[in-house]
C-alpha cells in the first residue's frame, strides 16, 4: 500500500470518527430534550476497485421504533380528548355546586315541597303563599341557570376548538417548513439530529391536538395524516378552518371543521374546502367536539326535559283549580287550533262566572262525550249562549279568552271530578293555558291533541330546511320540505317522502297528537336539526315545527326564561288552590278562600309518578321529579367520572408506551460516553497513523 493510500485511509477514518464523536456529543446534550431520540452512526468499509480505501458513514439515523412512535401518538390523541372532556365536567360540577349543600337543585327541590306543606296548613295565610312562590322562583332560577350555563360551555368549548384549530395550523406549517432541510440534510449525508428533535416536537404536539399517522419516506421527508388517511402533510400544506359563533344558544348551527391545500408560501387556499368533521376520531379537538355536540347537548336535554314536565305537571294543579277571587280574565296561549277545527275532548267542563263575594252569577257545562259541539265555533257559542251575557269565551289566532262582563265579577273553568275534559292529556284550561302557574319560551310537551285528518291552515309557499346529521356529528343532507296538501296527515306523508327525509327517518303522528320520528334501519343515531321554518299554522303565529316540537331546541329551551307567572309573584292570592263547588245555585257561595285542596294537591307531587320521555343519556321511565332531579344529577356526575377515568387509563397507557419508547430511543448515558471513547480511540487511532505517515515521508525528504 502506497503512503498515499495510508494517509486517505488516515484521513477517512480521522472524519468519519468525527462525525461520530459530534453526533454522540449531540445526543449527550439531548438527554433531557423532551421527545429527542438518539441518532446512531452507521460505517460501512471503503472499498476501490477491490482495495480497501478507509471507512465511510453510511448513514446518520434517528434509532425509533415506528411501532411504538405511532402506539405513543395515539395514546397521546387519546388522552387528551378525554382531558378535554374531563375539564368542561369538573366546570360542570361547579356549577352544580355540592350535592349536599343547601343550595344545591335538589335542596332547593326540598325547600319547595316544605313551604309546600307549611301551606297546607292555612292556604289562606298570604306570608305562606309567598314563601311557596319565591320557594318554587329560586328552584326555577337554579334550573335556568344551569341551562345558560350550559350554552356558556358550549361556546367555550367552541371558542377552544378555534384556538386549537389555529395551533394544528401552526404545527402542520412548521412541519411542511423542516421537511425539505431534513432531506436536504440527509442527501448531504449530514447529521440531521436537531431539525429531527424538532420535528419530533411538532408532531407530539400536534398529535394532542388532532389523531395523526406519519410515514417517512426513503428521501427523509415525512408525510401526516389523519387516522383514517385524510392528507394534512404531504407534497403541499393543508390547513384547518373553524369560525366559532359569537353567542351559542341551544339552536345555534356550527359550522363544521373544514381543511383546504393552501399554497406553502402565500397560504391561500388552492382547493376545494371540505369536511374534515368525519377523519377527526381523537384529539382535543375531538374532545372539543364531543362536549359541544353531544355531551352538554345530553345534559341540556335532561335539563329541558326536567323543565317542560315539572312545568306541565304544576301548570295542570294551577288550571284545575280556582285562587280565591278568582282573576276577571283569563287568557291562554298560542295553539294551532281555530274554531273550524273539532274540539278534540272527552269529559266534562264547566264555565262559569261568580261575583266579588264568590257566589255563581252564571255558569255553562259542555259535556263531550254527550252532545259535543261540532267544532270550537259551536263550543264558544254554546258556552257564550249558556253565560247569558254574564261572560264571553273566544278564540282568536288560536288563543283562547275567557273573561267576565262585569269588572269585579271573577270568571272560573273547572273539570269534572269524576270525567274530566282531556285533550292530548290536558284538561281545557290546561291544554289552552288560561291559568298556568309557570311559564317559559317553549312547553316542552307537544302532544297537541290533532288528528291527521284535520286542516293544517298552513300558507303555499312555506318551507322547513332541516340539517340531517348522523351520529358522529357529521351533515349527510341537507332537505327542505315545503308546505303540502291540506290536512296534517299531508304533511306527514311528505315528511316521509323517500326522496327527502324519508330516507333517513319515519314520522308517525300518535293518538295524543305528538308527531314523532324514528330512524330507519341502517342510520341509528341520526338526528334532525331545523335550519329554518317559515311555514305559519293560520294565524297562530306557530310554525309547524314549534307545533310540534321537532328539534333538539325546543326541549332545551322548555328551562329558558323559566319562571313563575309575573302577576302571581305579584298577588299570590291568585296561586289557584280551591275547588268550584259546580252543585252551588246561581247566587250561592260556590269558592272558599280556606280550601286546602290545591295545596295538598300540589304537595302530592312529591311522590306522583311523571312519565318523562328519552332526554339525553337518560332514558323514558316515570319516576317522581325529585327522584328526576336525582337522576340528573347523578348522571352528570357519571358522566364527569366516565371522563376522568377514560382520561387516567389513557395516561397509563401513554407511559406504558412512553417508557417503552424511551428504552428504544432514549439517550442512554452510560452507552453513549462508551461510544464517545470509542469514537475518540478511533480518532486517535487515524490521527497516529497519519502522523506517522507523515514521519515516513520527512525521513524520505531528508534522504533525498
Amino acid at each position: 500500500m502506497s503512503l498515499n493510500s495510508i494517509i486517505s485511509t488516515s484521513l477517512s477514518g480521522l472524519f468519519t470518527n468525527q462525525a461520530a464523536i459530534r453526533v454522540t456529543a449531540n445526543n449527550i446534550a439531548n438527554v433531557n430534550t423532551e421527545n429527542y431520540a438518539r441518532v446512531r452512526v452507521g460505517t460501512e468499509a471503503a472499498v476501490v476497485q477491490g482495495t480497501s480505501a478507509g471507512v465511510n458513514i453510511s448513514s446518520i439515523e434517528r434509532v425509533v421504533d415506528e411501532f411504538l412512535e405511532t402506539a405513543l401518538r395515539t395514546s397521546i390523541s387519546n388522552t387528551e380528548e378525554f382531558s378535554a372532556q374531563r375539564e368542561f365536567h369538573e366546570r360542570f360540577q361547579g356549577i352544580l355546586g355540592d350535592p349536599a349543600s343547601d343550595s344545591s337543585l335538589s335542596a332547593r327541590f326540598d325547600q319547595f315541597f316544605n313551604s309546600v306543606a307549611d301551606l297546607t296548613l292555612n292556604p289562606a295565610d298570604v306570608l305562606r303563599r309567598q314563601q311557596t312562590i319565591s320557594e318554587l322562583q329560586s328552584f326555577l332560577d337554579q334550573v335556568k341557570e344551569i341551562q345558560v350555563q350550559i350554552q356558556n360551555l358550549r361556546s367555550e368549548a367552541s371558542q377552544q376548538m378555534a384556538e386549537t384549530v389555529q395551533s394544528i395550523n401552526e404545527e402542520l406549517q412548521r412541519i411542511d417548513a423542516l421537511n425539505p432541510l431534513i432531506v436536504r440534510q440527509q442527501a448531504l449525508g449530514q447529521e440531521a439530529g436537531g431539525l429531527e428533535g424538532q420535528l419530533a416536537n411538532s408532531l407530539a404536539n400536534l398529535s394532542e391536538l388532532i389523531d395523526i399517522r406519519v410515514t417517512r419516506g426513503e428521501s427523509g421527508q415525512v408525510t401526516v395524516t389523519t387516522q383514517s388517511g385524510y392528507p394534512l402533510v404531504d407534497s403541499s400544506l393543508s390547513q384547518l378552518s373553524y369560525n366559532a359563533p359569537g353567542t351559542v344558544s341551544s339552536d345555534t348551527f356550527f359550522p363544521a371543521v373544514t381543511i383546504n391545500r393552501v399554497d406553502n408560501d402565500t397560504l391561500e387556499p388552492i382547493s376545494t374546502e371540505v369536511d374534515l368533521t368525519p377523519n377527526i376520531r381523537s384529539g382535543r379537538i375531538a374532545g372539543l367536539t364531543e362536549m359541544r355536540d353531544r355531551q352538554l347537548v345530553d345534559l341540556s336535554l335532561s335539563i329541558g326535559e326536567l323543565s317542560a314536565r315539572l312545568a306541565d305537571e304544576f301548570n295542570a294543579i294551577q288550571n284545575s283549580f280556582i285562587s280565591v277571587p278568582p282573576p276577571n280574565s283569563m287568557t291562554g296561549g298560542a295553539t294551532p287550533v281555530d274554531g273550524a277545527h273539532a274540539t278534540n275532548f272527552s269529559g266534562v267542563v264547566s264555565f262559569a262566572v261568580v261575583d266579588d263575594q264568590n257566589r255563581l252569577v252564571s255558569s255553562a257545562t259542555v259535556d263531550f262525550d254527550g252532545a259535543a259541539p261540532a267544532d270550537f265555533d259551536a263550543l264558544i257559542a254554546q258556552v257564550n249562549t249558556d253565560l247569558g251575557g254574564a261572560g264571553t269565551l273566544s278564540l282568536n289566532n288560536g288563543v283562547m279568552s275567557f273573561s267576565a262582563a262585569t269588572s269585579t265579577n271573577g270568571v272560573v273553568i273547572y273539570d269534572d271530578e269524576t270525567t274530566p275534559s282531556d285533550r292530548g292529556g290536558r284538561g281545557f284550561s290546561h291544554f289552552f293555558g288560561m291559568n298556568n302557574l309557570i311559564t317559559a319560551d317553549k312547553p316542552g310537551v307537544y302532544e297537541t291533541g290533532l288528528d291527521g285528518t284535520e286542516d293544517h291552515n298552513l300558507a303555499g309557499g312555506g318551507a322547513i330546511s332541516f340539517q340531517v346529521v348522523n351520529s358522529n356529528g357529521s351533515e349527510l343532507d341537507t332537505v327542505t320540505v315545503s308546505v303540502t296538501g291540506t290536512t296534517f296527515q299531508d304533511m306527514v306523508d311528505e315528511l316521509n317522502n323517500v326522496s327527502g327525509l324519508g330516507a333517513y327517518v319515519t314520522f308517525s303522528l300518535d293518538s295524543s297528537g305528538a308527531l314523532t320520528y324514528s330512524e330507519n334501519s341502517g342510520f341509528d343515531g341520526i338526528n334532525l336539526r331545523v335550519q329554518s321554518d317559515t311555514t305559519e299554522v293560520g294565524s297562530s303565529g306557530l310554525s309547524f315545527t314549534r307545533t310540534f316540537g321537532i328539534g333538539d331546541t325546543f326541549t332545551a329551551d322548555a328551562a329558558k326564561s323559566l319562571q313563575v307567572r309575573e302577576d302571581i309573584q305579584n298577588d299570590p292570592n291568585l296561586l289557584a288552590l280551591g275547588s268550584f263547588d259546580v252543585t252551588a245555585a246561581v247566587g250561592e257561595v260556590a269558592l272558599t278562600s280556606g280550601d286546602q285542596r290545591g295545596a295538598l294537591a300540589l304537595q302530592n307531587m312529591e311522590t306522583t309518578l311523571v312519565g318523562f320521555e328519552s332526554a339525553g343519556e337518560l332514558r323514558s321511565g316515570s319516576v317522581t321529579l325529585s327522584q328526576y332531579v336525582a337522576r340528573i344529577l347523578g348522571n352528570a356526575g357519571l358522566m364527569a367520572q366516565r371522563a376522568e377515568n377514560f382520561e387516567e387509563d389513557n395516561q397509563a397507557l401513554q407511559q406504558e408506551v412512553f417508557q417503552r419508547n424511551a428504552d428504544v430511543s432514549g439517550v442512554n448515558m452510560d452507552e453513549e460516553l462508551a461510544n464517545l471513547v470509542v469514537y475518540q480511540n478511533a480518532y486517535n487511532a487515524a490521527a497516529r497513523i497519519l502522523s506517522s505517515v507523515q514521519e515516513l515521508y520527512d525521513s524520505l525528504l531528508n534522504a533525498v
